[in-house]
């Protein structure tokens, strides 16, 4: 697991080693461990190592035998032992027990296709002579970013703020990314909310030489697709053995790995089979904005009756206050605040582990929203936002159009459900949570696992019929994940109670501080704060413009460097025009 970086353009070997040099020296928090940069001919690389699988010699970049090939890589590749054992099997000899030198030998023997052969979340970096091979892992799970520069050089990053290092690229924000955003709540497709950066698709390779890239091309592989079960039941013991796979393989560390406990449906079975594999405890974390939160509760249940041990943090609002800034730092986006108290527990975790699982993707896999069951919701959504896009003078991207034509009438209730199953696990899933995710976590050098999220799991659930995961007759959502847990279970004990207990939800674990610090913003703000704003109109409260200029001042002003010393109750005195002190009183009001 690290951060990695590549410039591609004619002669940067000669000129280009402070860049590269900056542009690693940027994702330090992504690999507190090591680092390591290559640069000749017309190619630049960097690494950051957060050292997780052979700590002492997985050094990057990685060089093949004969010296013709360099490698960086960031994420884990699950199945990297088969790998292995089968390209020795062909006659290569490998250096390290680093996963990562897995794929170098895979691009010796099988070029361009080599992604074809992994399972796991990652994005590298191969550097063929002038030629440079650059991949991501089907769902998204690990960000690569890349932009061009006037001069012509390309430059590619796992973090858009090493990008935002070379003075020569333009900040500017890109009008497209927000249209899409007002109906979507995220850009669509490859745009970023930079006018200049791009991000590589989700299972997409690209090439790239001094003479340009090429165009971003799909790879498929994987295991070939298993018999449909025969019925509902034989669905559900399948999905649990790919669950218990799912699992093992990635509890694979030379490290301790842990679990994030939201109290929820998704982590109790994480908890459940991670227990059962181990065979023993393993520390498990937790986050809520008061001690008595009825998920936290829950959390702590599950805990004691498995014999983790657990360890708490109850957010109160000064944290919250002082960790907005660094949350939006590392977000890389003007997103809500929902994710801040599980950036904040990241932090926490990064004390004690390199390694934790997290139960992300889940709801999008099984159907855990209230559009799977209300075609509605998210069509009251965007019909409230058409407004703001038509002030805007802004269309929706062709991939939002794609998105909005599945919430259509003319649907049927089926087709509608299938539709959106398949879209949430595209943009929605990426933007919103494995993105999110990644670098909340990576701000602390913590490696946040996603079993949910692994690809075989993924291809199973995704080739089963939709009403097997939401039962639009009774109103369930999740159907088959929590039959597959109470199956685990024996319909008793506490993973029992939290199939039953619909979870409020892992935003709601800062819920009562966002609403205080709303509260705040409506008050303190001055009067016409949104209608005065450019972009006022786009945003329904005046937090959330509140952090659309923060962002900005961020990422726009300061190019993306890290937030030292800017306080978020100044941020908002200075708009308010009176001092913090005065802020503070009229909260307590």
């Amino acid at each position: 697991m690290c951060g990695i970086v590549a410039v591609i353009g004619e002669g940067v070997a000669g000129g280009s080693a402070p860049l590269v040099t900056e542009m690693t020296r940027t994702l330090a928090h992504r690999g507190p461990d090591d680092s390591g940069t290559h640069l000749s001919g017309d190619v630049g690389l960097g690494s950051r190592r957060l050292s997780v699988i052979d700590v002492e010699r997985g050094r990057q970049p990685i060089e093949s035998a004969d010296g013709r090939l360099r490698l960086v890589a960031n994420g884990e590749i699950y199945n990297h032992r088969e790998l292995r054992e089968s390209l020795r099997a062909r006659g290569h000899t490998f250096a390290t027990g680093s996963d990562s030198e897995v794929i170098l030998h895979l691009y010796e023997e099988y070029g361009d296709r080599c992604a074809e052969h992994l399972r796991g979340m990652y994005a590298f970096a191969i550097a063929d002579g002038d030629r440079v091979l650059l991949a991501r892992d089907p769902l998204g799970i690990k960000p690569l970013y890349h932009a061009r520069l006037p001069t012509g050089e390309l430059l590619f990053a796992s973090e858009i703020k090493a990008l935002l290092r070379a003075p020569g690229l333009d900040a500017g924000l890109d009008p497209q990314a927000f249209a899409d955003t007002l109906v979507l709540g995220h850009p669509a497709g490859d745009h970023t909310y930079f006018r200049h950066i791009r991000s590589v698709p989700p299972g997409h390779t690209m090439t790239v030489s001094a003479a340009g890239p090429g165009t971003p091309l799909p790879f498929g592989g994987g295991e070939e697709a298993a018999a449909a079960p025969a019925s509902f039941d034989e669905a559900v013991d399948l999905l649990i053995g790919r669950l218990r796979h799912a699992v093992r393989s990635h509890l694979v560390a030379d490290v301790e790995v842990g679990l994030t406990l939201s109290g929820g449906l998704d982590s109790a079975v994480l908890a459940t089979l991670m227990r059962r594999e181990r065979g023993g405890p393993f520390r498990v974390y937790s986050v809520a904005d008061s001690d008595g939160h009825p998920d936290l509760v829950q959390a702590r249940g599950l805990a004691a009756s498995m014999g983790l041990p657990h360890r708490v943090s109850v957010l109160d609002f000064d944290t919250y206050l002082e960790t907005v800034p660094a949350y939006l730092w590392s977000a890389e986006a003007p997103i809500g605040l929902g994710g801040l108290p599980l950036y904040h527990l990241a932090g926490l975790i990064a004390h004690d582990l390199k390694v934790c699982l997290n139960g992300e993707g889940a709801d999008e896999l099984f159907g855990g929203y209230a559009e799977y069951l209300d075609r509605g919701t998210r069509a009251r959504y965007v019909a409230a936002q058409l407004p703001k896009l038509r002030r805007l003078a802004a269309l929706p991207s062709p991939r939002a159009r794609e998105i909005l034509d599945g919430l259509s009438g003319e649907h049927p209730f089926s087709g509608y459900l299938e539709r959106v199953l398949a879209d949430n696990m595209r943009d929605q899933l990426v933007r919103l949570h494995l993105e999110p995710l990644d670098k909340s976590s990576m701000a602390a050098g913590l490696e946040m696992r996603v079993p949910f999220m692994d690809d075989s799991l993924v291809r199973f659930v995704t080739s089963l019929p939709a009403a097997y995961k939401v039962d639009a007759r009774f109103g369930f959502q999740k159907h088959l994940l929590r039959r597959a847990a109470l199956r685990l279970c024996g319909g008793d004990g506490p993973l029992a109670d939290s199939v039953l207990r619909r979870k409020i939800g892992a935003p709601s674990s800062g819920m009562r501080l966002r609403g205080r610090l709303e509260r705040l913003c409506e008050r303190s703000l001055p009067a016409g704060y949104r209608e005065k704003h450019e972009f006022g109109f786009c945003f329904d409260s005046n937090l959330e413009l509140l952090v659309f200029d923060l962002f900005t001042e961020i990422f726009v002003t300061g190019r993306g460097a890290y937030p030292h010393g800017l306080s978020l109750l100044d941020f908002v005195a200075e708009r308010a025009g009176r001092p913090v002190a005065s802020l503070v009183t009229a909260d307590a009001g």
